[in-house]
């Protein structure tokens, strides 16, 4: 993230002065817009995207990326139905006309030679009760053919409600906002099975951060996996030849564990710096 971002993050912009707005330098336009409680990515053209979030969850084709901030005390009985309603207060979901559908969404799949009835154009909603003060941007150069990196992380961590996902689970689960949200975006053409690493190496590269900064199960006292509720999106511009391999025996997989690694730990930093 670069320090003027920093700077106005951290004197919550996004709550009293309006939104800031920054170019990212991935891609072909990446931006991002620190916005009333949220942190909005958007690229220009529509990214092939794998996520679990409850807005935008599964594979799809999406251009706004959103991280919403809730309190601590977010009772989270309708979250998703939350998540829609702030979305279309920015215009980012279709109108009750299917407006957004037709402006945007219908005939790409076309264009694109996809054969199959896919999600065009949704908008991806994750929520956090992690300040928004607390994001890290990290980029990461594969090859450095162009001088632009090929990956950015960009991550808001909370451990609050950290657990080991070997332990016994104990209760009911349940939304809990105080959470581990990661967005990796890939300059790159992967195939769906390539998806499916990359989200791999994210993850392993999460855990590597927390067992880095010592971060357990505070009711088993073993390790942390992550926490309960951990939502991550793996984001491609399919620019260039498909590639079907994102793992850890690949330059591309190494980059996004460098990237998610250092992202996790730079947002725990700043929390701990903040307490």
């Amino acid at each position: 993230m670069d320090a003027p971002l920093r700077h106005a993050l951290r004197h919550d912009p996004c709550r009293h002065h309006g939104p800031v707005s920054r170019a990212l330098a991935f891609g072909d336009g990446l931006s991002l817009v620190a916005e009333a409680g949220c942190l909005h990515f958007y690229y220009p053209q529509s990214l092939r995207t794998l996520s679990n979030a409850l807005v935008g969850e599964g594979l799809g084709w999406v251009r706004d990326f959103c991280n919403f901030y809730v309190d601590r005390d977010y009772a989270g009985q309708t979250p998703t139905e939350d998540l829609r309603r702030w979305l279309a207060a920015r215009g980012l979901v279709e109108d009750s006309g299917g407006g957004r559908a037709e402006e945007r969404g219908e005939g790409r799949a076309e264009e694109r030679g996809e054969g199959r009835a896919e999600k065009r154009d949704e908008a991806l909603a994750m929520m956090t009760a992690v300040p928004l003060a607390h994001l890290a941007l990290v980029p990461v150069d594969v090859d450095d053919v162009d001088g632009r990196p090929r990956v950015l992380a960009a991550v808001t961590a909370g451990v609050g409600n950290a657990v080991d996902i070997t332990a016994p689970a104990s209760g009911d689960p349940r939304l809990v906002a105080g959470t581990i949200n990661v967005l990796v975006f890939v300059d790159g053409h992967l195939t769906d099975g390539a998806l499916v690493n990359a989200a791999l190496s994210a993850t392993e590269a999460k855990v590597q951060a927390l067992a880095a900064d010592g971060v357990r199960d505070p009711e088993h006292g073993t390790p942390a996996t992550g926490t309960s509720t951990d939502c991550l999106a793996i984001a491609a511009t399919q620019r260039g030849a498909p590639t079907p391999y994102a793992g850890s025996g690949t330059r591309l997989g190494r980059a996004i564990g460098a990237a998610v690694y250092r992202a996790v730990r730079e947002s725990l930093a700043a929390g701990e710096g903040a307490a």
